[in-house]
């Protein structure tokens, strides 16, 4: 009885501290919750996934890309955990593209056989990747090496970094029937494979760009699943491409390639979850992509978010907290094919919404046509837009666990990366209200525990990319893909300097030795207390203040007036050039 009446005490306060104006400090909340994450749970999570990889065609490793045996298990375990911890569940199905290098590729230089990055041993630097959707060779190829117009004057006023970009840089080269060599940098892989396909060109080498010590080693990119690219297109290491331009000063440079591949449409799915309570009318969105590259399981890439999602979906619902507002949860497919799940949800659901409102608006006005709107009247569109829209914040979870990581949070004002030149978003774009909010917690929640973070550049390289241009506040963190840890970061972080923040990215390699247990959990507690936060929070942002204010306060910073309507950004984003495919480099680019 003694006993019955200690552990029935205990009960009593633990409740009495859990609820009534306890539920109303959503700092409080999510300073429990975040608390609550497990690390050995969140490392669980990565070793189901790394079992539930398939093999490869060629059986050289194991995959869990869209469209792969891996993938699909991969989703019904996500199915499993969340519809057995209460969660509304759901998928929505879409056609995708799904391509895969099949074994054999071979590239040579001059009679010099290249390492490809699949083939390349521990230790040893690969000297070219092939990227994804490219077209087979059709057996031994064999071509000149053409260059169009590479710039290796890094420091000049003039510098041209847009080689390959447009059709009349081809203009007057000697490249039908031979293979196009061509420097990164300006514009998307795709334009420059497809204008040198246009050309005549029989296959294409982007190197890449060398302007800094992160874009020296192999291109490892992607052409983007809607290419209409045919011929071969592989990426190497800057040093080669400059050398075999200052030998073909000189001499002609051959070169042989074999490349085959299997590409076809199949049927992908993203997963959905939310919780069975909460405001619907203010639905906190978290996401990470599922599938992983063809060439490995991806257990950093995204399988580190992935299993951050989990774990903070199980804390949520053991904590029994009454969230409320509702948070949805997201699992994308096929994020490294160009970001294709998260932009079809994104491009599907919104685009109704903003219908609506403008037709809305039009019957109100007493209007039919939408090219009679004024400026005035578009702002008006866009003001119900927003309130039509359910989903208020978006945040992502993209590789949070680098071995040699560093603690990046999107820079949401723009304040230390407007001129990044990994910044895509230029010119007179402001990140939709209450963005930088979104940036202050994470680093709230860093400072308390006196961890340095990073601003990371808007790059538009992950799935926030869709939800960005839609107009909805995002944000996310962030370990650190193929770029080199500089002494500054070393400094902060620890590690090792001038080595890749993962040297396993997008290879094999990439299994449950290349993950950072500390950085894993680190970046999971601080989703799970940012994601909360919001959750418990009545007001989500702070009140906007007028554009006309002339004094600097925290409420003008968090709430930065735009000057790019939502369909003139859907427009600009079409055009951008550094439309990269993640990850800081955010994941596989496409630039």
């Amino acid at each position: 009885m003694q006993h019955y009446n200690k552990t029935l005490l205990a009960g009593l306060i633990s409740t009495t501290l859990l609820s009534g104006c306890w539920w109303d400090n959503p700092e409080k909340v999510a300073t429990h919750v975040s608390k609550k994450i497990d690390r050995e749970e969140v490392v669980s999570h990565l070793v189901e996934l790394e079992g539930l990889a398939s093999v490869t065609t060629d059986g050289q490793s194991t995959t869990r890309s869209a469209g792969s045996q891996g993938y699909q298990n991969s989703l019904e375990y996500i199915l499993t955990v969340m519809q057995d911890n209460g969660y509304m569940v759901t998928t929505q199905a879409f056609d995708f593209r799904a391509w895969e290098e099949l074994a054999g590729t071979e590239l040579s230089v001059n009679s010099v056989a290249l390492i490809g990055v699949r083939e390349a041993q521990e230790g040893v630097e690969p000297d070219f990747a092939t990227m994804s959707y490219s077209g087979s060779s059709n057996g031994v190829l064999n071509g000149t090496l053409s260059f169009i117009t590479p710039d290796f004057r890094f420091d000049a006023a003039d510098y041209d970094s847009t080689d390959g970009c447009e059709a009349s840089d081809f203009t007057g080269k000697d490249v039908a029937g031979k293979i196009a060599v061509i420097q990164r940098g300006g514009c998307t892989f795709d334009s420059k494979v497809v204008n040198a396909q246009n050309a005549g060109a029989i296959a294409v080498i982007v190197f890449n760009q060398g302007n800094s010590e992160g874009r020296k080693s192999v291109v490892n990119g992607t052409l983007g699943s809607d290419s209409s690219a045919t011929i071969p297109a592989f990426g190497a290491r800057f040093d080669l491409g400059k050398a075999w331009f200052d030998l073909a000063g000189s001499q002609t440079v051959e070169a042989t390639l074999t490349v085959s591949v299997q590409d076809e449409i199949v049927v992908t799915e993203n997963v959905i979850a939310e919780t069975p309570t909460g405001d619907a009318s203010q639905v906190v969105m978290i996401g990470a992509h599922l599938d992983s590259v063809p060439e490995g399981p991806g257990i950093n890439d995204n399988g580190s978010g992935t299993a951050g999602l989990l774990a903070y979906a199980v804390t949520l619902a053991d904590s029994k907290i009454p969230v409320k507002n509702k948070i949805r949860f997201a699992w994308w497919a096929a994020e490294e094919a160009g970001l294709v799940g998260s932009e079809y949800y994104t491009n599907s659901l919104f685009s109704e919404i903003y219908a609506k409102a403008q037709q809305q608006i039009l019957e109100e006005l007493g209007l039919t046509d939408p090219a009679a709107l004024t400026p005035e009247q578009w702002d008006l569109v866009e003001a119900r837009y927003k309130e039509l829209n359910d989903i208020k914040l978006y945040l992502n979870f993209d590789m949070i666990g680098s071995p040699n990581y560093i603690l990046g949070v999107m820079d949401g004002d723009l304040s230390d990366t407007k001129d990044s030149p990994d910044n895509a978003y230029t010119g007179d774009f402001e990140p939709p209200y209450g963005t930088s909010d979104i940036e202050l917690n994470f680093n709230k929640f860093f400072a308390s525990k006196q961890l340095s973070t990073v601003p990371q550049a808007l790059s538009k390289r992950s799935d926030y990319a869709g939800f960005a241009d839609w107009g909805v506040a995002f944000g996310g963190l962030f370990t650190g893909a193929e770029k080199t840890k500089t002494a500054d970061e070393v400094a902060l972080f620890g590690g090792d300097i001038d080595v890749a923040y993962d040297v396993c990215y997008h290879q094999a390699c990439d299994d449950l030795n290349n993950v950072s247990q500390e950085a894993l959990h680190i970046n999971t507690q601080a989703l799970a207390y940012v994601t909360t936060y919001y959750a418990m929070s009545e007001t989500l942002f702070p009140a906007q203040e007028p554009a006309s204010a002339e004094v600097t306060t925290f409420s003008s910073l968090s709430a930065p007036k735009e000057k790019l309507r939502i369909g003139e950004r859907l427009k600009a984003a079409d055009s951008v050039s550094d439309h990269d495919h993640f990850h800081g480099d955010f994941d596989q680019d496409l630039q």
